[in-house]
């Protein structure tokens, strides 16, 4: 069986390190893309991408399988000026790319901060309508919509993920606010929750998936990525917390 050939955009960030280290090169192909070289050490293709240009996304596109884009300005502060470019013409261009170079599925990396507008005792459920937190969200919205364009009237498989709190292990201190603590995604559930997303069977034409660990509390409901996507996260942030308050020193 050949292998599938799998671009991730955004290569240098923390999801696509996770990913790097991760993919079983046995199992797939990978092409690393980004507007800067990975600071590890690599021997897969590297394209130097800036997503805000079609001609070159559709040429970093050819013979791919799945686009994992992971590429954005993720800041929650971040201004109009760079998420214009990053944000709503680098993720229209990703789905536009992988349709015109006959891509399989795109991977779309949403955000929690897409539905973060709702009070905090409210569970976030992809069923609710989106109520971004702020303007990066609502880039991530635009980013859904889009998908949701091409999925229906493209016959492209688009799967949106809304990733929380993405952190280490090791991270003592993020298991110790309060905010962060339900919407943690820890680095090996983020590689099972891509992992899923990749394998998902090939009739999940379109959806937006919550992506955190399996938290005693969940500020994010997932129980339709573990239903869909076959997600089976391994970690509670409560039960890594309550393992670190036994050495914290108060």
């Amino acid at each position: 069986m050949s292998k599938r050939k799998l671009l991730i955009t955004g290569a240098a960030g923390d999801i696509g390190t996770i990913l790097f280290n991760n993919l079983p090169t046995d199992h797939y192909d990978l092409v690393l893309a980004d507007i800067r070289e990975p600071d590890y050490e690599h021997n897969h293709p590297f394209i130097n991408l800036d997503i805000a240009n079609l001609d070159d996304f559709i040429k970093a596109c050819e013979g791919v399988d799945t686009i994992i884009h992971m590429a954005a300005d993720r800041r929650t502060t971040a201004p109009w000026e760079t998420l214009l470019p990053a944000n709503v013409i680098g993720a229209y261009n990703a789905f536009e790319a992988a349709h015109q170079a006959g891509c399989r599925r795109v991977i779309y990396a949403s955000s929690v901060n897409a539905a973060s507008g709702y009070p905090d005792d409210i569970q976030l459920r992809t069923d609710l309508p989106p109520h971004p937190g702020n303007l990066y969200g609502a880039t991530k919205v635009w980013g859904e919509m889009v998908a949701q364009v091409y999925a229906d009237q493209k016959d492209l498989s688009c799967i949106c993920l809304r990733i929380g709190w993405l952190t280490k292990r090791t991270n003592v201190e993020r298991f110790f606010n309060p905010i962060a603590l339900p919407m943690i995604l820890t680095h090996e559930d983020a590689y099972r929750l891509i992992l899923a997303s990749i394998e998902a069977p090939d009739d999940v034409r379109y959806g937006v998936f919550n992506g955190t660990s399996d938290n005693l509390y969940k500020r994010q409901d997932i129980s339709n990525t573990k239903a869909i996507l076959g997600y089976d996260p391994q970690d509670d942030s409560f039960a890594l917390k309550a393992e670190y308050e036994k050495d914290r020193k108060y």
